[in-house]
């Protein structure tokens, strides 16, 4: 009998001693709300760095959320469907991207088997800048041939060197003045002035 009193007690000491406290099991954990930050939805994103002539890293940036072990960003290029997926355990991430193009993007939280997604926000890159200048006033020679009419010459200057051609007006004011020509040539010669 006393050993099983022994036995009772060993059993019991045994049993309070089970495991109460300690760390919350991991099904409690939470993760926070996830929210994106940059670019702003529905804009066009003139920030990043240009990687080559086609293509720029724009810097994708979200809050942090509560919990959270890692991030992964998806950006679907909204014409072709591509999607890129990017991983990271910070809360931005630089992500290269054609120019004038736009993007959809959501960033999604994750702590082992937990997910906790953002909204969907949308973007446009910056295109491709073309540089494209207005030609300088011609500089204007007129030569008078003595017999009612004129040589005329210029000289156009276009820091494109894109010019087509010319438009020459002849009058006695601006307002008054007719077009005369449309040419590729810079000179007019025996032009009547009469």
């Amino acid at each position: 009998m006393r050993k099983f009193i022994y036995l009772l007690i060993i059993q019991l000491t045994l049993t309070s001693c089970g495991g109460g406290g300690g760390d919350p099991k991991e099904s409690e954990i939470v993760l926070g709300t996830l929210e994106l930050t940059f670019p702003v939805n529905n804009t066009l994103c003139t920030e990043g760095t240009t990687v080559s002539n086609n293509e720029v890293a724009i810097p994708l940036r979200w809050n942090t959320s509560k919990n959270a072990v890692s991030y992964k960003a998806i950006i679907t290029n909204t014409v072709s469907g591509e999607k890129i997926e990017r991983v990271t355990n910070a809360n931005s991430i630089d992500v290269n991207l054609p120019k004038g193009t736009k993007f959809s993007w959501k960033v999604t939280a994750i702590l082992n088997n937990k997910e906790e997604s953002s909204n969907t926000w949308s973007f446009y890159t910056e295109g491709i800048s073309e540089s494209n200048h207005t030609p300088f006033p011609a500089s204007i020679t007129l030569e008078d041939n003595k017999n009612g009419t004129i040589n005329i010459k210029w000289e156009g200057l276009d820091l494109d060197n894109d010019i087509v051609n010319y438009k020459v007006y002849l009058g006695d004011s601006e307002n008054s003045a007719s077009l005369v020509v449309e040419t590729e040539n810079n000179i007019i010669q025996n032009q009547s002035i009469d």
